[in-house]
């Protein structure tokens, strides 16, 4: 799907820009900007990318791969960024959507190959305002905007996080019954896949916010330092929360060592007050003919006196040793 936009100072926003409308306004930089999105493109709208914007055959490899890593190259003519959003479709499933968006002096190129909600959330009120000026109808600013509400969309997964986090710690020590290791080691996966997106993005808005560049105005990049900022503060709560369920699966397993060892405590005891009755069992199950006991008329209830009379002389013992 191809959605584009097109402004020029003095003019009504135009939707749906033609190929033509859109040589046009690479033509002519001053008082115009263009923003194509290309959301699951097929082949023809793929090739627009060469044949209208010529771009770099290994920028666009790095969007139609899908596997590229956040960053940011200076392609001269243009700037080419590499992000993952967050996909909210599923919390509980951590899943990343790769946004590349290209930066020229005049236009912003968008390309992803499921729907991301930043993107969304722009070109909604793009749509709904019928007007770009909502974000200075700047090339650099849009992105900005773009870049804003995808920092902006990591907060409702953290949010998710720290909720389950509380739970599973609420649940592990309130001695409940379910195999808690399986969920907090899936958490743990996904806060590391969340810093492991967030370190590099953070140093993408570092270097976009503090080096100056043709595309992105020396009055805006302030306006990137305060994405940045949010990116930093984010990265320190994912931070805080790997050490948090870090800190909870030791406990988790101190937890499990401890249930285990009184349960090997309760047995042992159990195996101990058994040993005297066991060994006076052992001794008259011998099979000699001449043994004193065995003719006795009373010598089977004595025999089991004997067994208890032990073990319960051991089980005080054991009380008085404070063992138990």
């Amino acid at each position: 799907m191809l959605t584009s936009f097109l402004y020029q100072k003095g003019k009504p926003l135009e939707t749906n820009v033609s190929r033509a409308q859109m040589f046009a306004a690479l033509q002519q930089p001053k008082d115009t900007l263009l923003w194509v999105d290309l959301e699951n493109p097929d082949e023809f709208e793929s090739d627009s990318l060469v044949e209208i914007f010529n771009f770099h055959p290994l920028a666009v490899e790095d969007c139609v791969s899908d596997l590229s890593s956040p960053k940011v190259d200076d392609y001269e003519e243009y700037l080419f960024l590499v992000t993952n959003a967050i996909d909210l479709s599923s919390p509980d499933k951590f899943a990343t959507v790769e946004l590349d968006i290209f930066l020229g002096k005049n236009y912003v190129v968008t390309f992803h190959k499921t729907r991301v909600k930043s993107v969304e959330q722009v070109r909604d009120g793009i749509q709904k305002r019928s007007d770009l000026r909502s974000i200075g109808h700047e090339a650099d600013l849009l992105v900005h905007a773009l870049l804003d509400h995808l920092v902006d969309n990591y907060l409702p997964i953290l949010d998710h996080y720290d909720e389950k986090i509380d739970t599973l710690e609420e649940e592990i020590f309130n001695n409940s019954a379910k195999d808690h290791l399986a969920e907090a080691m899936q958490i743990k996966r996904n806060i590391y896949s969340l810093r492991r997106i967030v370190a590099p993005q953070r140093d993408l808005l570092y270097s976009l916010s503090r080096n100056p560049t043709v595309f992105i105005k020396t009055r805006h990049m302030l306006y990137f330092r305060d994405v940045y900022d949010h990116l930093f503060r984010i990265y320190g709560i994912a931070e805080g929360y790997h050490e948090a369920i870090s800190g909870l699966l030791q406990a988790f397993f101190s937890y499990q060592s401890t249930r285990l060892n009184e349960k090997i405590n309760r047995m042992t005891i159990l195996a101990t007050l058994s040993m005297p009755a066991v060994v006076i069992a052992s001794i008259y199950g011998m099979n000699f003919h001449h043994m004193p006991e065995l003719d006795w008329k009373y010598g089977y209830f004595v025999s089991l006196g004997l067994m208890a009379f032990v073990s319960v002389c051991m089980l005080i013992w054991m009380k008085l040793k404070k063992w138990i």
